[in-house]
């Protein structure tokens, strides 16, 4: 029985990422994609696009429910951050009143992870390893950070992503500079890379870790552009699984971390499906797949076996007709867009 599924945030990197697994995946669907921004990528990586208000907009989730309605979609996958919290909210009502599951945790979980400072104090309070931590608006925690760690030390704002906003603090004056009573500046523990830093994406059903891939990776504006995987990854997963369970997410979620004295610490969590999700696949597991199938088809989660080896991220390009994007801007939904494809090294099949 063929299913309706629909990806938000198809202009993003995340968004795009989930369709790439979701046109891959073997059981009978149709994609839609859903952005405010027609000429998103990820509009050409689906069957029916249609053009949305943004989060911000108040007829937001009024938008996401005609596509449901109207479509009778069956899933929903989130492609972007900032629509993680509304979604959350909606959870439990679209899937009563649709019988249509967003795939996103609930909204204590999605507040941790989209909270750093909220993240190292849920890893504090459950005794796992954690990076101190205080906020930049209470100038006694700077100074009790500076006095129980030293320097150098990191600040970056507590709801940030993809490195935006860190700053490296070196001296006792830089510290000060950055007090404010209103600051959204989280200063934190520097970790060092010695031994590199590691994403690790979990699938937890039911308050399970049923499956845990952990790479290696190296960072370029924020964005994983190499990954690996070998023994030495994979013997993280044991560290990872005890955390995943205890934070309890519905379905995916992405750790980030890097070792201070044997173990890992980490830094940051989202509590959705993460950049790297499409990279796994190459190692041998189709995330999306594996949620989707747990919970269209009742289809038990099986921990793939994994391949070692190493990823390297590249550019392609889609080449769109103008009438096709004029029709998409025009009428705020395309059925069947087409785009010819161009792969990186340019060179017929």
């Amino acid at each position: 029985m063929r299913k309706n599924i629909l990806v938000t945030g198809a202009g993003a990197l995340l968004g795009q990422g989930i369709l790439r697994l979701l046109q891959v995946s073997d059981f009978d669907k149709k994609i839609f994609t859903a952005d405010p921004d027609p000429r998103s990528t990820g509009h050409w990586l689906g069957d029916y696009a249609v053009i949305i208000p943004k989060v911000t907009d108040e007829s937001y989730i009024d938008a996401i429910e005609k596509i449901v309605t109207e479509h009778k979609i069956d899933a929903i996958l989130v492609g972007t951050d900032v629509e993680l919290p509304i979604l959350s909210k909606h959870k439990k009502a679209f899937f009563e009143n649709y019988n249509c599951h967003i795939i996103v945790s609930s909204e204590e979980v999605i507040n941790i992870a989209n909270d750093k400072f909220l993240t190292a104090e849920f890893l504090e309070k459950n005794n796992f390893p954690f990076p101190l931590s205080v906020m930049a608006n209470d100038k006694d925690k700077l100074y009790e950070i500076e006095e129980k760690l030293g320097f150098p030390l990191f600040a970056k704002p507590f709801d940030g992503a993809r490195s935006l906003g860190i700053k490296k603090i070196d001296t006792h004056e830089e510290l000060m500079e950055i007090y404010d009573p209103n600051s959204n500046l989280v200063v934190q523990q520097f970790l060092p890379e010695n031994e590199g830093e590691f994403t690790c994406g979990c699938l937890v059903i039911d308050g399970k870790c049923i499956a845990v891939v952990t790479l290696k990776r190296d960072l370029r504006d924020g964005n994983t552009y190499r990954a690996y995987r070998d023994d030495t990854t994979s013997k993280y997963d044991e560290f990872i699984i005890p955390i995943a369970e205890k934070l309890n997410p519905d379905g995916p979620v992405n750790f980030q971390f890097r070792i201070f004295n044997g173990k890992p610490v980490i830094f940051e969590i989202n509590g959705r499906f993460s950049g790297t999700t499409p990279l796994r696949h190459f190692f041998g597991f189709n995330e999306v797949e594996a949620v989707l199938k747990y919970y269209l088809f009742n289809e038990t989660v099986q921990m793939p076996q994994l391949k070692n080896g190493l990823v390297l991220r590249t550019w392609s390009d889609l080449f769109i007709n103008e009438k096709e994007f004029a029709d998409l801007s025009n009428a705020k939904y395309l059925e069947h867009p087409t785009a010819i494809f161009h792969n990186f090294s340019l060179k017929s099949n």
